[in-house]
């Protein structure tokens, strides 16, 4: 998410004082969301001036969007919240919201607490680290799938998301292929950031793939090193490292950034129940939700470690989701010599 204008800072403070009515339920936002003290980083005032000194501290962090995002889940009923949510093309933040009742009531418990980060607001500030990392794959400006960042200027999909045309069996030229960050827009409104597109690079072939009946990836490069970019909290935009561990079966907690049907990021939250019968050590089976365009998505074990690549939807007979172990992938390119096309975790 980009820095805020200060008419957007402004629009932003009222809805945080419209939602949040007095400091108590601002300081319960700010540990919940943020796992920060408010009365620590920021101190007690009026609550407008409170407000913005938070907003202040959060753009200089990189934490405005998770701020925000949990601001308008927590409190659905808020039209000023849900208006700066959709201007600011937010999804909504995992675990809240009307989408948390269908998930166990003790799923973000037993999440949060295998993760080791300690924290709701730790969890999530390495999920906006791995957020920034994903993006939405394009052909022509119009989008097809989602990928990741596994290296400075290297992106990993799946092999069918860039078949030149479903059923054709061959791959697109790569100089066809574009990679979108940070784009933002809520479902029906007009893209509030049109994100940071990187074509790929025009004169590079695939660096590696493996057929779409194989484990279903391709490694595209890009035209720059977009994974070195500064962001505002200081850092590097960074990329994922692939996981070498499985998960643990059956039901493993599986998080999944995607970018489904073309929307903004959104993030689905469910279980690996076991290894796609006779694919073993290869694909697993998941409960997250996913949608056409989730091709491609990474698939995160509860502490934000990368154990699967996001394939498929099984035929009728078996509808469970699909994705491919990290670990097989990782063996292959071992086995091709070729593990040095990814360095390690940026």
């Amino acid at each position: 998410m980009k820095r805020l204008t200060p008419d957007q800072l402004e629009a932003a403070r009222d809805a945080l004082v419209d939602g949040y009515r007095n400091w108590a339920a601002l300081k319960q936002l700010a540990a919940f969301a943020l796992d920060i003290n408010l009365e620590a980083k920021v101190g007690k005032g009026p609550l407008d001036d409170v407000a913005f000194d938070l907003l202040e501290l959060t753009e200089a962090k990189g934490w405005t969007e998770m701020l925000l995002r949990d601001a308008a889940a927590r409190n659905p009923g808020n039209e000023m919240l849900g208006d700066i949510a959709a201007a600011h093309g937010l999804a909504p933040a995992p675990f809240t919201g009307p989408a948390a009742a269908a998930l166990d009531a003790g799923f973000q418990a037993r999440v949060i607490q295998a993760s080791g980060l300690e924290s709701a607001g730790r969890w999530r500030q390495q999920m906006i680290r791995c957020e920034r990392r994903v993006c939405q794959i394009r052909s022509g400006g119009e989008p097809i799938g989602t990928g990741f960042l596994v290296g400075p200027r290297l992106v990993m999909s799946n092999w069918h998301v860039f078949e030149s045309a479903p059923g054709s069996g061959q791959l697109g030229e790569p100089k066809n292929y574009a990679a979108c960050f940070d784009f933002r827009a809520a479902e029906g409104q007009a893209p509030a950031d049109p994100g940071i597109e990187v074509p790929a690079d025009p004169v590079a072939d695939y660096l590696d793939t493996s057929h779409k009946l194989e484990l279903d990836y391709a490694l595209l490069q890009l035209a720059h090193d977009i994974g070195n970019e500064p962001m505002p909290d200081g850092t590097k935009r960074g990329w994922l490292a692939l996981g070498t561990r499985q998960f643990e079966l059956p039901k493993e907690s599986c998080i999944v950034l995607q970018h489904p049907a073309g929307r903004t990021l959104e993030v689905a939250a469910g279980t690996v129940t076991g290894w796609l019968q006779g694919h073993e050590q290869a694909i697993y089976e998941h409960t997250a939700e996913t949608d056409r365009g989730s091709s491609g998505s990474p698939c995160f074990a509860s502490g934000w470690t990368l154990l699967g690549l996001h394939h498929r939807t099984g035929p009728k007979a078996n509808p469970s989701n699909r994705a491919i172990a990290t670990s097989a992938i990782v063996e292959r390119l071992r086995a091709k010599g070729r593990l040095g096309l990814l360095p390690a975790q940026g």
